[in-house]
């Protein structure tokens, strides 16, 4: 938290970012990503046991090109039926993923979201592909 500035010295109105780099600029980008996961982000395991981390909204193509570029991953965006959808299950991205909730000193998780986070990771360190993961104390 003590990257976030003090309200004093925040404007009220900003131009939109132009471009996906320009998102990741934005000092606050990490943490809106918290707040945007929690009410559009799921963690989960498929049937073919890997782990994923999706986000899913009607289509903004740059801000999920910046999602891309926050998690460092090449993963093209999902466009079906008018939605972008961001997700990945690679043990690297997975990795990535673990250290921006876990590891980045961002706001946290809470409510319902952070308890599925909590299972999630839980499950990820049980599973054979996942394990050597580096984990939060859980």
């Amino acid at each position: 938290f003590d990257q976030i500035p003090s309200r004093d010295n925040i404007q009220d109105v900003f131009k939109l970012p132009e471009n996906p780099k320009d998102y990741t600029l934005l000092y606050f980008f990490k943490n809106w990503i918290v707040g945007f996961t929690c009410s559009e982000g799921s963690f989960f395991i498929k049937s073919n046991n890997d782990g994923c981390f999706q986000l899913k909204q009607r289509i903004h193509t740059n801000l999920f090109e910046a999602f891309k570029l926050v998690f460092n991953t090449s993963r093209k965006i999902d466009t079906t039926n008018n939605f972008n959808q961001f997700g990945v299950s690679s043990k690297s991205d997975i990795q990535t993923v673990i250290n921006l909730f876990s590891f980045e000193g961002l706001h946290p998780l809470i409510g319902l979201k952070y308890i599925q986070y909590m299972k999630w990771l839980s499950n990820l360190q049980n599973s054979v592909r996942y394990s050597k993961l580096h984990y939060p104390k859980l």
